[in-house]
This record gives structure tokens, sequence and C-alpha cells, in this order.
């Protein structure tokens, strides 16, 4: 009993002493610490911060609303514009597009044949060459 407990009180005291000495080390590096510090855990606290539940004053020129009565006029010269009888597609709009497309497409020519690069024997022997088997974890 007393061989364990001379080195347990021995233990326990160098313990205190380098916790005390520790507590005094951390609480000199808080009092120098550099401006930004203080700043950083405001911060982490969330301190400082606007309070988000609060509504904030709507400044006049911007009241919601106030742009409407410009919107719905954009919106009827819209529609003037659009009953305009120029606007309206020509009587044979579609087919002349559709003529069109099909004098630019001509002007191609036919799709070439698909080539014969590689016969599907020459692709085979290339894959035979490549099929090399792998090593797994097992054969080591």
């Amino acid at each position: 009993m007393k061989n364990t407990a001379i080195p347990l009180l021995i233990v326990s005291f160098l313990l205190i002493a380098g916790c005390s000495s520790s507590f005094s080390k951390v609480r000199e590096s808080v009092n120098n610490a550099p401006a930004w510090y203080g700043e950083r855990r405001t911060e982490i606290r969330g301190e400082g911060y606007p309070d988000l539940a609060t509504l904030p004053k709507v400044d006049p020129k911007n009241v919601p609303g106030s742009t409407l009565k410009s919107r719905l006029d954009l919106g009827s010269e819209l529609a003037q514009a659009f009953a305009d009888p120029r606007a309206d597609v020509a009587v044979g709009g579609a087919e002349e597009i559709r003529a069109i497309a099909a004098s630019m497409i001509g002007g191609f020519g036919a799709i070439p044949p698909e080539s014969d690069f590689l016969t599907e024997a020459e692709i085979a022997a290339i894959r035979s060459k490549f099929n090399v088997p792998r090593v797994t974890q097992d054969e080591f």
C-alpha cells in the first residue's frame, strides 16, 4: 500500500503544479492576444450582429408597388405593338421558312457514308492484346 500511495501522491502534486502553471500561461496569452482576437471572439459568440427579427425601414422612394403603374403602361404598350398588323406572320410565312431551310440543308450535300476504318475482326484483335489479367489482393 505504501509503495503505491507515495507515487500516486507525487504524480498528483506534479499534475497540480503543472496545471497551475498552465492556467497562468493561458491567462497571460489571453491578455497578450492581438486585436483581431477580441473581434473574432465576439463574432463566434454571435454578438454585434443586427437583429434579424426587426424589419428595416423602407425608403419612400422604393415603396413596394410604386413601379406597378409603369409596368402596367409597359404591358399596354406591348399589347398595342402585338396588335399592329405588321407584327403578323405573312400568309406563306411557315412554308417560306421551311423552303429556305430545305435549300440551306440541300447545299451541304448528302450525308457521308459510315467509315470503314477498322473491321470487327481488327477491333477484336486489338481488344485481345490489351485484355490482360488484373492483379488482385488475393494473389499476394
